[in-house]
C-alpha cells in the first residue's frame, strides 16, 4: 500500500480558531478518505508546515486526499501551496 506525505504551510489563524484545530482538522479530513499513519509539524524558512503521512489503496486518489486536507485547513487558517510526496524506494519523491 503506497505511503504519502501531504505538506501544507500554515499562516495566520482565522478569528475564533485555536492552533490545535489546524492539525485536528487536517487529520479529520485525511482520515475520512485514507489511513493516517503519522503527523508532524515542521518549520521551513520560518514558516510552520503541517505534515500528514497517510496510506491509500488507490494511487489515483492521493491528490484528492491532499486537496481535501488543504480545503479543510483553509477554513481554519491561511495556507500556502501544498505539496504531495510519495514514498518510493526509501525516498520521498514529488507526486
Amino acid at each position: 500500500m503506497p505511503s504519502y506525505r501531504a505538506i501544507l504551510p500554515i499562516g495566520d489563524l482565522h478569528p475564533g480558531h485555536s492552533p490545535e484545530e489546524v492539525m485536528d482538522t487536517a487529520v479529520a479530513a485525511v482520515s475520512a478518505i485514507a489511513t493516517v499513519e503519522h503527523t508532524d509539524i515542521q518549520i521551513l524558512s520560518n514558516v510552520p508546515q503541517i505534515v500528514v503521512r497517510f496510506s491509500l489503496d488507490d494511487d489515483g486518489d492521493a491528490h484528492m486526499v491532499a486537496d481535501a486536507m488543504d480545503d479543510a485547513v483553509s477554513r481554519i487558517a491561511t495556507t500556502g501551496a501544498g505539496r504531495l510526496l510519495l514514498r518510493r524506494g526509501g525516498r520521498w519523491v514529488p507526486r
